[in-house]
């Protein structure tokens, strides 16, 4: 049921605007006479044109906007396949029900909705001239989900009038939701992410989306096909935007090398270059170690530093001293 709810809704808002904005122009922008009209009829108000009286057409559609007809002057020998993009006489939709043109009553008759049909009624004669087969909501596509990132889904949707993308925020509720259509195909740029629709015109748009900064791909998705049957309401124009790479980010080894550990710092020999006092050394002296002789004493726990080279020097010292002193004592004993 909320499927369809939906569907009907977008719908209808999609024939709102439409009917809004071009209406309203459609006066202003039609030539002053048949003869200053364009050959190009404009998809707006391209339909099938009838000669309802001499001079005189309704030009029938039933398209995303709903069914209407544009009665229009024409030239007085005006026939099938002529121009018919004559100055507009009046306007009969919906809205607008009824019209009175040069002694002719129209009227707008909806007695069955899939049937609408327009009244004409000149010196008491009464013609009906059935609208075209109309592309209401059953003319739009079934929705199809996918999730974007940061708590959004994007429902795609195709309708007559073009492609349809709502996005739905989760952390907004359930009036958390912004539609892009061909009208207005993309967020704008402080929007915080990046979705848009490539080529809305074209035959194939795509829906382009970035919801996460740094080296995160684009994701891209196609809309599905409007339902079989159905047409589209304007002219494909040519694709020229071209989807964003979306080329992941490298997961293998860094192309920089790799910082190397510092080497340790290398052992260190402790030497004392020998300075010899003239006349030789006296007893009891201690020898300093040879330039360049490493000296390493271990500790009692095994480790090896200063500490453990002084303790073992303060060591060597003391021996030579007690064996310097029992020399001595020997010779005064022998000289007694």
């Amino acid at each position: 049921m909320r499927t369809a709810a939906a569907r009907t809704a977008i719908a209808a808002a999609v024939l709102a605007g439409s009917l809004l904005a071009p209406a309203g122009s459609a006066f202003a922008a039609t030539p002053a006479s048949p003869a200053a009209a364009s050959s190009t009829v404009p998809d707006r108000y391209a339909g099938t044109p009838v000669l309802i009286s001499e001079g005189v057409v309704a030009v029938l559609r039933n398209k995303s906007e709903g069914p209407e007809a544009w009665v229009r002057a024409v030239p007085k020998d005006w026939k099938q396949g002529d121009d018919y993009m004559g100055r507009v006489l009046a306007v009969v939709d919906v809205k607008h029900p009824r019209a009175t043109v040069d002694g002719l009553r129209l009227r707008f008759v909806e007695e069955d909705v899939h049937h609408p049909y327009l009244s004409v009624t000149k010196d008491g004669k009464t013609t009906t001239h059935p609208f075209p087969k109309g592309q209401g909501p059953e003319c739009l596509s079934e929705p199809v989900k996918r999730s974007i990132g940061a708590g959004a889904v994007a429902v795609l949707m195709t309708s007559p009038n073009g492609p349809i993308a709502q996005l739905e925020f989760a952390e907004e509720g359930e009036g958390g939701h912004t539609s892009l259509t061909r009208a207005n195909p993309s967020l704008p740029k402080g929007a915080g992410i990046v979705a848009r629709i490539l080529n809305p015109s074209s035959a194939k748009p795509v829906f382009e989306w970035k919801t996460q900064g740094g080296s995160t791909p684009y994701g891209h998705a196609t809309f599905p096909a409007l339902p079989k049957g159905c047409t589209f309401d304007f002219t494909f124009q040519p694709a020229t935007q071209k989807p964003q790479p979306e080329t992941k980010p490298s997961t293998g080894p860094s192309a920089e090398p790799s910082p190397t550990t510092p080497a340790g710092p290398k052992p260190q020999t402790i030497g004392q270059t020998s300075v010899v006092p003239k006349g030789g050394v006296a007893a009891g002296a201690v020898v300093p170690a040879a330039a360049g002789t490493p000296v390493a004493a271990a500790s009692p726990a095994g480790e090896t530093g200063s500490a453990a080279t002084i303790a073992a020097g303060a060591a060597l010292i003391a021996a030579f001293g007690a064996l310097g002193a029992s020399v001595v004592l020997r010779r005064r004993r022998a000289q007694g």
